[in-house]
């Protein structure tokens, strides 16, 4: 959180400091002048103007003018004490020295050093309009197009003559009485799944994953009312009824806008990060000696 030297240079600076040549003094206030007035100490570290406005900028969604009162200063630079105390105290316990927070201060280094190489790349804004239009035609129809479909009810039966019996009773409905059709498939359906709910199939269209006889079938039914089977599929006879039609639909680039840019947005840094990862180990000599990585047994 504060601008430092690592603490055992700190130390040391602090020493020389004190011991030193009048020259050296200079210097060493020099740089403190240049991180800002004085605001509170810790131990030997120093809090500075520079290290309020850094925490200030860390506030996500925070604009300056929120920390303008003597209050919201006074708990911001308390936050900063109090985060120093608590880094003081980790490092006399020597966890500074952790393979696990060794490990994450590198991870915060190379996201700095990602997002420095990468530039335009690491930022969504970097997607322009162009950019996502582009990527919306490119997908449209496969994509972001709803197909056409059917509501379609149906009743299964193992027996075609049964089957055959029950379509002849399904056709005599009206257009209109799809609770008619229901009722029929709740009181004579084989299909367990969909029985209670009246052999309701909901909405099918030419991704839907059923048989693709039965999808077949149901897309050739054009009018609500009307009446496909019994149609034979395996060892079962299928009735099938269209409770209605819904055309196709296409999604609007409005409402796919933001969805585009954030894909865009990770697929160039994705590949700009690869581009960087393989310059560097076009650079360092690397190699892979584990044997077990390297399908080699060990004996």
């Amino acid at each position: 959180m504060l601008r430092r030297p690592p603490r055992l240079a700190l130390l040391f600076l602090l020493g020389s400091c004190a011991r030193g040549t009048g020259g050296h003094e200079q210097s060493a206030d020099r740089a403190e002048l240049q991180r800002g007035p004085l605001l509170a100490r810790v131990g030997p570290v120093e809090i500075r103007e520079e290290d309020l406005k850094r925490a200030m900028a860390r506030e996500a969604g925070a604009s300056p003018e929120r920390f303008e009162s003597p209050a919201a200063r006074r708990e911001l630079i308390d936050g900063l004490v109090r985060f120093e105390l608590l880094a003081q105290a980790a490092e006399r316990e020597g966890f500074t020295k952790d393979p696990d927070a060794l490990h994450a201060l590198r991870q915060i280094a190379v996201t700095k050093l990602v997002n420095t190489s990468l530039g335009p790349a690491a930022a969504p804004e970097s997607i322009t309009q162009a950019d996502i239009e582009r990527e919306y035609a490119a997908r449209q129809a496969s994509e972001f197009t709803l197909p056409e479909a059917r509501h379609v009810r149906h009743i299964r039966v193992s027996d075609a003559t049964l089957g055959a019996r029950l379509a002849a009773r399904a056709k005599v409905l009206a257009p209109e009485d799809d609770q008619g059709f229901a009722a029929l498939a709740s009181s004579a359906s084989e299909d367990n799944t969909t029985r209670a709910s009246g052999g309701d199939l909901g909405f099918i269209d030419k991704n839907s994953h059923l048989s693709p006889a039965l999808v077949e079938a149901a897309l050739k039914l054009n009018r609500p009312g009307e009446i496909a089977g019994p149609l034979e599929m395996g060892s079962t006879y299928e009735i099938l009824r269209l409770v209605s039609l819904r055309a196709a639909a296409v999604s609007p680039r409005s409402s796919v806008e933001e969805s585009l840019r954030q894909h865009l947005y990770r697929e160039r840094r994705a590949k700009a990060l690869e581009e960087l990862v393989a310059k560097l180990r076009a650079q360092t000599q690397v190699e892979i000696v584990d044997q077990k990585a390297n399908g080699v047994s060990a004996r």
